[in-house]
């Protein structure tokens, strides 16, 4: 995590260290800020110890305050953070180990530890005693080397991994603070998950950074999650299906000043619906994995936030020769340039950054979409393959691959089931051998 983000976090430590950082829903446990960073500087000792400098540290486990508490260590020590969720399979987090030769796992949690790992260097976040010292804090003070792994559906390519550096992280945490004008006494509903750009940026690092109150619970749950949205919470980021879910059981009288959605564009009959039921405004978010946050807007006004650029390339048939070149306003594929952009994409470790594909200085999306002339950004669709699952993008040649392995499987193929206006499925359509 960037030297900004730390620094504004453990500022926030000395204002109210007594102060509830993280409460998990599930347990009813609250942590304060003060613990979160007393653990963080233990890992971070262990790391010093048994490490080199530059080291690759997997994130492995659930969210809430252990995992912050792990990856302000992994962060604060300039190190590089690989986060996989509990949702990752074996197969997946076996690979991205190997392909980024890591050299120590955290776990945030016990119950849930990757008890194959093939690393020596182990490390538990542990919930300890006592205070923390000025000079144990020092040890934190490394963030401006580090950087994050985050994967990626690769845009309009193959799934990838990309790579942020310090000072993106500390951009866009800082941009959605203001944005989203967080202040201490924000309440904000974490349900996303932790290994994607949005569950990060949203459920960690904006709210560490502005000293706010997260209530975590792994996915979003109606139950809980309308429980929570009914007492305190005040910050509700989401994607569409929650959002259509919430509506159904609206609470006017909450505290919720303030709902938004990312992942992919937000119906209008779902925000109309879910301000009717909660009284509240409600936005959608449009981001990206390699650019953070692009745009962002409450009623369908959606437009750039500051520090990024929009632009178009009508769509030209490529295959046949034709060159995309990028206009200010019209229709087409949107391209980006941001000052949080990623550095490259990073697949393996020693492999040589890529760039990504563009044009000009600006990051070619895969998303269409439409630049008006007074600024607005709507989405339109997509470019190329990938759709939308829950708001996480769904590479179908990846899937496919997956399953053809199986000794069964002649043809295959995987396309987009939607149900409703926010639910997709994954439908697979199969032609066994022998037939």
């Amino acid at each position: 995590m960037a030297a900004e983000l730390i620094t504004d976090f453990i500022a926030s430590v000395d204002r109210g260290p007594d102060r509830p950082a993280v409460l998990d829903i599930a347990s009813g446990r609250t942590t304060t800020r003060a613990s979160i960073l007393r653990d963080a500087v233990k890992v971070a000792e262990r790391l010093d110890e048994r490490v080199p400098d530059d080291a690759v540290v997997m994130l492995h486990g659930p969210g809430g305050a252990a995992y912050w508490s792990g990856l302000l260590a992994i962060l604060g020590t300039g190190r590089r953070l690989l986060p996989v969720g509990l949702e990752t399979s074996p197969r997946d987090r076996g690979r991205l180990h190997a392909a980024q030769r890591v050299d120590a796992v955290v776990e945030t949690d016990r119950r849930t530890a990757w008890s194959e790992a093939p690393n020596e260097v182990r490390v538990l976040v542990e919930s300890g005693e006592g205070g923390v010292r000025v000079g144990d804090v020092d040890r934190l003070g490394r963030g401006a080397d580090a950087s994050l792994l985050l994967r990626s559906s690769g845009t309009t390519g193959r799934p990838s991994v990309a790579l942020r550096s310090a000072v993106g992280l500390d951009r866009v945490s800082k941009t959605l603070v203001r944005i989203l004008e967080l202040v201490d006494d924000d309440q904000v509903l974490a349900t996303l998950p932790m290994q994607h750009a949005y569950g990060i940026e949203h459920g960690v690092l904006a709210p560490m950074r502005a000293g706010v109150l997260v209530r975590h619970h792994a996915g979003f749950d109606l139950g809980p999650g309308v429980e929570a949205l009914s007492n305190g919470i005040t910050v509700f980021p989401g994607v569409p299906v929650t959002l259509e879910a919430a509506s159904r059981v609206g609470r006017p009288g909450s505290r919720l000043r303030l709902a938004y959605s990312a992942g992919s564009p937000l119906p209008k009959s779902v925000r109309e619906g879910f301000e009717a039921a909660w009284r509240c405004p409600t936005g959608n978010l449009y981001g990206a994995t390699e650019l953070g946050t692009i745009t962002y807007g409450l009623g369908g006004d959606d437009r750039c936030v500051a520090g990024v650029s929009v632009r178009v390339a009508p769509v030209v048939d490529e295959e046949s020769g034709g060159t995309p070149a990028a206009i200010d306003v019209g229709a087409g594929e949107l391209v980006v340039r941001s000052d949080a952009m990623f550095v490259g994409y990073q697949d393996t470790r020693d492999g040589s950054l890529e760039p990504g594909r563009r044009i000009g200085d600006h990051f070619r999306t895969g998303d269409l979409g439409v630049v008006h002339d007074d600024g607005r950004v709507e989405i339109t669709g997509r470019a190329k393959i990938q759709f939308d699952v829950g708001g996480l993008k769904v590479n179908p040649t990846e899937v496919e691959s997956i399953l053809m392995e199986h000794p069964s499987v002649r043809e295959i193929a995987v396309v987009p089931l939607p149900l409703t206006e926010t639910v997709t499925r994954v439908r697979v359509v199969v032609v066994a051998e022998g037939t």
